[in-house]
């Protein structure tokens, strides 16, 4: 029986150690043809160079370059595209963000006939060397999955699959149990008490698999957000494309995750506001009046942040 062809993307930025133990345990995967894509989004010219000189050590016949130059082998070499065991690493001269970093990626993959794409972040710890071959299992096991994703637990041993949408009274008043939230955690992480397959609503971006017949169809991800609400943005695409998100919670992966590593609060609150009104005034299916008050909500919630920013920095002063 012919073995499931699995592109993995992982899209890097200044994480080459957590980068290098992802791709390694991602390549021992075992049951499937995979090809292993690794695109970096324009790192410090540092941590590329580690990534380059630890690849050649790994994988001296892994191909490597910009997308033009991986594109050219690809035309160059058309009988080795299927090949089980390939490695990329492709270069990207600007920070696209989650998107169109990952696009990269997926184009690549559709061009070696990939049936599905992977997407990891580089702080998933994948072990069990039958992850993909069992998520694949349950991915093509009906025509309308068109994505598939395991149980995922942090280092704190709390749950980060599968996740729920906002009502839109909850985002309305997040200004208001913005402190509550952050003081319990993320409570959009639904509750599974079954070991059996299950249809969600939304899953993590941190790592998922997706049908590439649907990828394709779809026009792939929508590379007008940078970073954030890349998953309801996904999640509103299967539905309008007629298809389902599938969770195993059978399966497990882990997410490595450190948020103090995240950056500048600032830089990134205004990058979620930006990307959560898109996805409302494109993809929720809300009236004009709700995403009128919708706005004035998240302006007032840009507006706390600064001034909490502000008193912050004041206190650090003195």
């Amino acid at each position: 029986m012919k073995k499931t062809h699995i592109a993995a993307v992982i899209l890097n930025y200044n994480t080459e150690k957590d980068l290098k133990i992802c791709a390694e345990q991602i390549a021992k995967q075992e049951g499937v043809n995979l090809t292993l894509i690794l695109v970096d989004n324009a790192s410090r010219s540092e941590s590329f160079e580690s990534i380059k000189k630890w690849i050649r050590d790994w994988r001296s016949d892994a191909i490597c370059g910009t997308e033009e130059e991986i594109h050219a082998w690809t035309n160059e070499y058309p009988d080795r595209l299927s090949h089980s065991g390939n490695v990329f690493l492709m270069k990207s001269e600007k920070n696209l963000g989650y998107s169109a970093g990952n696009n990269l990626g997926i184009r690549l993959a559709n061009k070696l006939q990939a049936d599905a794409v992977l997407i990891a972040n580089p702080d998933m710890r994948i072990e069990n060397p039958s992850y993909l071959a069992a998520l694949s299992l349950h991915l093509f096991a009906d025509d309308s999955n068109y994505i598939a994703a395991s149980r995922i637990i942090g280092f704190d041993g709390k749950d980060q699959n599968p996740l729920r949408d906002a009502t839109f009274w909850e985002e309305f008043l997040w200004p208001l149990t913005a402190i509550r939230q952050r003081l319990k955690g993320n409570h959009y992480v639904q509750k599974i008490t079954s070991s059996d397959p299950v249809y969600v609503p939304k899953v993590s971006g941190c790592c998922l698999l997706l049908r590439m017949s649907f990828l394709k169809a779809t026009d792939y991800l929508d590379e007008n957000v940078f970073l954030f609400c890349e998953e309801p943005i996904l999640s509103a695409k299967v539905r309008k494309a007629g298809g389902a998100i599938l969770y195993t919670p059978e399966i497990t992966a882990v997410h490595a995750h450190i948020a103090s590593q995240k950056g500048n609060s600032g830089n990134r609150m205004q990058l979620f506001i930006h990307s959560r009104l898109y996805y409302l005034q494109k993809y929720s299916g809300y009236s004009l009046w709700q995403i009128k008050a919708l706005k004035v909500s998240y302006a007032l919630l840009a507006w706390m942040h600064r001034n909490l920013a502000s008193l912050r920095s004041r206190r650090n002063v003195t």
